[in-house]
């Protein structure tokens, strides 16, 4: 398993109990997902590439 996929999985359990803790109705969960994965896998990948460009 690499790293990426490790993130991937962790980000789908972190955003799914967020969801389902702080929206109520099922469209507003949907998209909160939704807007937390893609905030945790970009700012991941760009934390990552900036920590690359460190030496």
């Amino acid at each position: 398993m690499n790293h990426f996929f490790g993130l991937l999985i962790l980000s789908l359990c972190i955003a799914t109990i967020f969801s389902l803790i702080n929206r109520s109705d099922s469209r507003e969960r949907i998209r909160y997902f939704s807007t937390l994965m893609a905030y945790m896998v970009v700012g991941s990948l760009l934390f990552a590439w900036v920590m690359h460009l460190i030496p």
